[in-house]
């Protein structure tokens, strides 16, 4: 058979015939990238994604510069539960070629649109979801992730990634809705709690929140955003001491968390104790790899505290590390 022939079987959904095509194909022409990503691309719609991976890695390396090709081993790998490697997969595809997400659809091979591995698969769109939140785009993310939610409505894995999005945005009660519908499939997900109780937090839904919070802890599970979050609901209240009881223990959870050093500071400021509070600051910017987010905090406290050669100093570092 020709390239075109295999291309027209796959095509018709003659998935077997398609595959002995692949392969007879590839035995005469072991280096073809299309062959090898097709094959890839027909074993995933086979529902045999494990199968898949090997000639998708082939192409891959065939091909290493190929955007779609890692696209599609990312999208494979997803599947199969293999978050990490997926987002590197997709990482590169995007180092490759920056429109990749803007693009209408992904497809596994210009001839071959229909089911492919395209920008209507809820895996590949979690994906690219996901990347996009990591590069700061809460509002694209909240897009893509929104589409495979719509695709894919009962996979707790879109629900959270979706939740954390809206978050990001601001959109806390749509982030509440989706982190909820993560909590109804995944009763046994801690950061869909946390993050739900959050939501709830963001919206003053303060008792709610608490009991979200608590519940976290009594079952240790997220146990740093849980006690961080027990002390946003204290401080927000008033409470400054139980604030920093809270913080506290956040901290000791993740001593290089500068929210929670910059919480701790601010509580000890709160209570009269500067020069405790400048010390949490100093330590933080020490050991926490924001120190840049704390060091204004910090001149501005030792301005305060009549430090004024200390202050210039934290600024001239700030200075330094932000050319």
């Amino acid at each position: 058979m020709t390239f075109a022939e295999i291309l027209a079987l796959h095509r018709g959904g003659d998935i077997a015939a398609a595959e002995r095509g692949y392969r007879e194909h590839l035995a005469a022409e072991p280096d073809d990238v299309d062959a090898w990503h097709l094959l890839g691309v027909l074993l995933h719609q086979r529902g045999d994604s494990a199968a898949a991976i090997e000639p998708l890695r082939r192409a891959v390396q065939l091909a290493p510069e190929a955007a779609r090709l890692h696209l599609s081993l990312g999208g494979v790998l997803m599947r199969l539960g293999e978050d990490e490697a997926a987002r590197g997969a997709f990482l590169r595809a995007l180092e490759l070629d920056p429109n990749l997400v803007e693009a209408p659809g992904v497809p596994g091979h210009p001839q071959l649109r229909d089911g492919g591995l395209d920008a209507e698969d809820p895996l590949i769109l979690l994906g690219l979801g996901n990347i996009q939140l990591a590069r700061g785009d809460a509002q694209a993310a909240a897009k893509l992730l929104g589409r495979a939610a719509e695709l894919k409505a009962d996979d707790a894995a879109i629900q959270v990634a979706l939740g954390q999005a809206l978050f990001a945005h601001g959109a806390f009660a749509f982030a509440e809705q989706a982190f909820a519908n993560t909590v109804r499939l995944d009763p046994a997900s801690g950061i869909a709690r946390l993050f739900l109780a959050r939501s709830r937090l963001r919206q003053n839904k303060d008792e709610a929140a608490r009991e979200g919070f608590a519940a976290l802890l009594a079952e240790r599970k997220q146990e740093f955003g849980a006690n961080a979050g027990l002390g946003d609901i204290a401080r927000k209240h008033g409470h400054t001491v139980k604030a920093l009881k809270f913080y506290r223990r956040a901290l000791e959870l993740d001593p290089t968390h500068a929210g929670v050093i910059n919480a701790c500071a601010w509580c000890m400021e709160k209570l009269g104790d500067r020069a405790a509070a400048a010390r949490y600051l100093a330590d933080g910017v020490t050991r926490s790899p924001d120190a840049n987010v704390l060091r204004p905090q910090l001149a501005a406290l030792l301005d305060r505290l009549g430090r004024g050669d200390e202050a210039a100093q934290v600024r001239a570092e700030l200075a330094r590390a932000t050319r």
